[in-house]
């Protein structure tokens, strides 16, 4: 009753705009660019791929905020994380530095923690392809990017209950054009960017080069080291062939490449918890030789044991059959589980220590480090069958390595991720080998009016190496050694039905076929076995899970154009979410969990208005209801820090996003959005998903405008100023059950001053400043207070300038 309630108010909401919208709307052709009464001042459109075909954005019954690689440029967003400053219902949080995880609706990533993979809410998609992007080496010779809000799974490659974020490059042309750049700026940032596209054969075959080469140093140094962590650096490139041996036949292959080299996380210490309560431990082997202890100690199960006990024998710690026994061992082995033998005092100590030094230099007392490699090839080729009817075929391998160090305590000195004899050239820890083949038969019935898109999608992942990922947990050192073999199946089909020149019914179904299998081993550095099969309590390498899911998906969504430049739609869609596993499981019922199912209803108005100039509002409102929703909790298991999913249940989230383009001369382009979004889960069950709490890092409202103004345009060229400022709302962390549990709402400023053309000698020229009034804002972490007794933040960048240079040739 009330999910029935809810929709009827969004209906009714949505009935009051659209009779509102004969009245102010102004008649032109649906898709072409508005244009005010009596004047040549236009707004323009983007073309986007959200049916899979090349459609204008005004056209498509869907929420996409879509970005130009003009714009791109325009703003300044080099890298991943940038891009949550740009689109409503979007935020980006990050563990690392060079990983984004994206949430939409409320509605986040798959956990990848020791080599394990689960899958995403939202997945990111290259030219069609769904892969993992983050960080920077990304945004160079992009045609645009899609942020699309919703369940996404009848027409694209991956089941998202969240939405999808897809990246696409240009395509090689058939003219004679290219561009070199170059830029610096303050922390010794300088960047060479470049583009040439050949054409080879008129109209049969082009070639296209496009890279990357960047270097910016770190901007959080270690009061110990020295070490400026946060570098940002990056080699990249694309090769992209053409090929059009016939009108009907077009066939584009992509090879693309993208190395970063950086200095690791900057974490500060930003709250301490002596008392975190922790349950049972394992004991290493050696220990156990030394001392005559058990493979574990419960730590009195019924006296969940503070932290600190575990450093020294304090009044106050538990005295059960191992409470004394654990403070003695633990002293007099130099610190076995302890954290560094830290008290209470000193854990006050280092946190007043990082207060005094600020969020610009951290306590880190070793290097730290993030190396990744990720590059694969793409194969596009679309054959015009009959003038109605296309085979498209895309096919794609693709492969990716980490190596890194992390300190995830912020230098509580308590190392999560080191490895031996790294040196200058660390091993990789963690893989991924990705093959995709996807075969699309899109057709149409003209007399009946009815285009469609049948298809089938295959995906198999493999890590491609052995995974090893080394910690040290209260002094004790575990490698943990993961190997998955995940696929994916699906067949699915989409029809759009024009049932009058005004009216269209549009719906997909497909089904999709889910198959994983994961192994884990943890062992001390001698090679021993320390993992417990908790499901069989013994002492066991490797422990394996295996499992099926499959479900239907569906959708439908029903358009009305009220006149030709408004159009108003109401969509249902049901989403899938695969199961997995955590391995090592901190106990057996909690080695699976299963799948996540979403009903999504949405109405939206799409509208372009004459107001005297151009004006363009885009309104959705949506109310989204989970099953088994699946939420992440930071946990120890068998020595290892784990995320373990749970599935905690129903959950609802509701919101509303609007998108606002004004144009008011042809000197001044304004834009703006909002976003408001109540996330709430209906049960608890012991995980951040608690009932009245807004899920861990969705901000309820989100803000933003931006503006461009022309200066100056003539013969000596055109200057213009762009400039933009958002707004995101504090968030809730994953860590519901310490006072300091969320990150504080935060304001970004962003500027810059372009002279394109100068004196038309296709010389660009133009400065910027990002972040300018250097705001201190957290973008993520690690919240680990109540888990593990420490909360480490990682903040966003403080302020950038600098000066960019480019040159143009040909068309």
């Amino acid at each position: 009753m009330k999910t029935l309630k809810s929709v009827l108010r969004l209906g009714a909401a949505g009935s009051i705009m659209f009779a509102m919208a004969p009245v102010q709307a102004q008649q032109a052709p649906v898709g072409t660019a508005p244009q005010a009464a009596g004047t040549d001042v236009t707004l323009g459109d983007i073309v986007v791929t959200a049916r899979r075909r090349d459609e204008a954005l005004q056209n498509v019954p869907v929420a996409i905020t879509a970005l130009s690689g003009e714009t791109l440029a325009d703003r300044g967003i080099l890298s991943t994380e940038a891009l949550r400053q740009t689109a409503p219902a979007l935020n980006i949080f990050q563990n690392n530095r060079n990983e984004a995880g994206f949430y939409i609706r409320g509605q986040g990533p798959g956990i990848i923690g020791g080599g394990a993979r689960n899958f995403t809410s939202v997945a990111t998609y290259f030219a069609e392809v769904p892969t993992t992007i983050a960080g920077s080496g990304v945004f160079y010779d992009l045609a645009n990017v899609q942020v699309l809000k919703g369940p996404q799974g009848t027409l694209f490659g991956r089941n998202t209950t969240g939405g999808a974020v897809l990246f696409e490059p240009n395509r090689p042309t058939f003219d004679l054009e290219g561009y070199v750049k170059g830029s610096v700026g303050n922390l010794d940032y300088h960047e060479v960017e470049g583009m040439v596209n050949l054409p080879i054969v008129e109209d049969r075959v082009a070639l296209r080069f496009a890279g990357s080469w960047s270097r910016r140093d770190g901007f959080t140094r270690s009061i110990y080291t020295g070490q400026r962590a946060d570098s940002r650096n990056h080699d990249a490139f694309r090769v992209s062939l053409l090929l059009r041996p016939t009108d009907a036949i077009e066939s584009n292959t992509i090879v693309d490449y993208n190395f970063r080299d950086n200095t690791g996380n900057g974490l500060i210490l930003r709250a301490i918890n002596p008392g975190a309560q922790l349950g049972a431990l394992p004991v290493p082997d050696a220990l156990q030789q030394g001392f005559g202890l058990p493979a574990s100690i419960p730590l009195l199960a019924g006296a969940p044991t503070p932290i600190a006990c575990l450093s020294v024998a304090l009044p106050n710690c538990p005295t059960g059959p191992f409470g004394g026994a654990v403070a003695a061992f633990v002293a007099g082995a130099n610190g076995g589980f302890s954290l560094s033998g830290l008290t209470p005092a000193q854990f006050q100590d280092a946190l007043a220590l990082q207060r005094q030094i600020g969020v610009r230099r951290n306590l880190n007392r070793r290097p730290v480090y993030n190396r990744n490699k990720a590059y694969g090839i793409t194969n596009r080729t679309q054959i015009e069958l009959t003038d109605d009817l296309t085979l498209k075929n895309i096919i794609s391998l693709r492969r990716s390595r980490t190596a890194e160090t992390t300190d995830i305590t912020a230098g509580l000195d308590y190392a999560y991720g080191e490895y031996p004899g790294t040196g200058s050239n660390p091993p990789y820890v963690r893989g991924a080998n990705q093959f995709t083949e996807e075969v699309q038969l899109q057709g149409k019935l003209p007399d009946a009016g009815i285009s469609y898109v049948v298809g089938f999608y295959h995906e198999k992942t493999t890590p491609g190496i052995d995974q090893s990922y080394r910690s040290v947990v209260f002094g004790a050192a575990s490698n943990t050694g993961n190997y998955y073999r995940d696929s994916s199946d699906a067949l699915f089909a989409h029809v759009e039905w024009q049932i009058t020149d005004k009216l269209q019914l549009s719906g997909g179904f497909r089904y999709t076929w889910d198959k994983r299998f994961l192994t884990s081993s943890v062992t001390d550095d001698a090679g021993n076995c320390t993992q417990t099969n908790t499901a069989t309590g013994g002492i066991e390498c490797p422990v394996e899970g295996k499992a099926s899911f499959s479900a239907p998906t569906f959708d439908a969504t029903l358009q009305y154009e009220l006149t030709d430049r408004i159009l108003g739609y109401v969509a249902y869609r049901r989403g899938y979410k695969s199961g997995g596993f955590n391995l090592p499981a901190p106990a057996a019922q909690f080695a699976t969990f299963g799948e996540e199912q979403v009903d999504d209803w949405e109405v939206g108005l799409k509208a372009d208005w004459d107001i005297g100039v151009p004006l363009r509002t885009n309104l959705s409102l949506f109310v989204d209801k989970y099953r088994d929703i699946q939420i992440s909790l930071p946990v120890l298991a068998n020595g290892s820090f784990i995320n373990l999913v749970q599935n905690a249940g129903k959950a609802t989230n509701k919101g509303g996003e609007l998108e606002v383009l004004l144009k008011p001369s042809r000197n001044l382009t304004i834009g703006g959005f909002a976003s408001y979004l109540d996330a709430k889960c209906a049960t608890n069950v012991g995980t951040a998903c608690r009932v009245g709490r807004q899920i861990a890092f969705q901000p309820e409202w989100k803000a933003g405008i931006n503006g461009q103004y022309t200066l100056f345009e003539g013969d000596a060229g055109s200057v213009t100023i762009t400039s933009d400022y958002s707004f995101t709302d504090r968030v809730t962390t994953s860590d519901p059950d310490t006072p300091l549990d969320t990150y504080p709402s935060y304001s970004l400023w962003n500027a810059r001053l372009d002279w394109a053309d100068m004196f038309g000698r296709g010389i660009d020229i133009g400065v910027f400043a990002n972040n300018v009034t250097g705001k201190k804002y957290i973008v993520g972490g690690y919240p680990l207070a109540s888990a593990l007794g420490f909360d480490a933040a990682l903040y966003g960048e403080p302020r950038t300038y600098g000066l960019n240079i480019r040159y143009r040739f040909g068309k």
